[in-house]
C-alpha cells in the first residue's frame, strides 16, 4: 500500500507544479497583452505627430508669417522661381511653370 500511496504524492505534487506553471504562464501572458496594447496605442500616437506635426507647424507658425507679411502661396511659389535650378525641376516633376494660368 505504500508505493500507492507515493504514486498519489507524487501526482499531487506534480498537479500542483502544474497549477503553478500555468498561472505564472497566464501572469506574464498578461503582461505581454499589456504590453502590446500600450505598444498600439503609442505608435498610433506617434504616426499621429509625424503626419500631424507639419501641418500644425505651417497653420500656427509658417502660415500667420505668410498673412503678416502680406505675402501668399504664389508670392512664394513665384519666388521659388527665381532659385537656380528650381524651374527645370518644377517642369520635370510635372509643374505649371507660368504661375497659375
Amino acid at each position: 500500500m505504500k508505493p500507492e500511496k507515493d504514486h498519489h504524492q507524487m501526482i499531487h505534487e506534480l498537479l500542483l507544479e502544474n497549477q503553478r506553471l500555468i498561472t505564472e504562464n497566464n501572469q506574464l501572458l498578461k503582461k505581454m497583452n499589456r504590453r502590446s496594447i500600450w505598444s498600439f496605442w503609442l505608435k498610433v500616437v506617434w504616426f499621429a505627430v509625424l503626419i500631424g506635426l507639419p501641418f500644425l507647424l505651417y497653420y500656427y507658425i509658417v502660415e500667420p508669417y505668410f498673412t503678416s507679411l502680406g505675402s501668399s502661396f504664389e508670392t512664394f511659389q513665384q519666388g521659388l522661381q527665381e532659385i537656380p535650378g528650381w524651374k527645370q525641376f518644377y517642369e520635370a516633376a510635372g509643374g505649371n511653370t507660368r504661375g497659375g494660368e
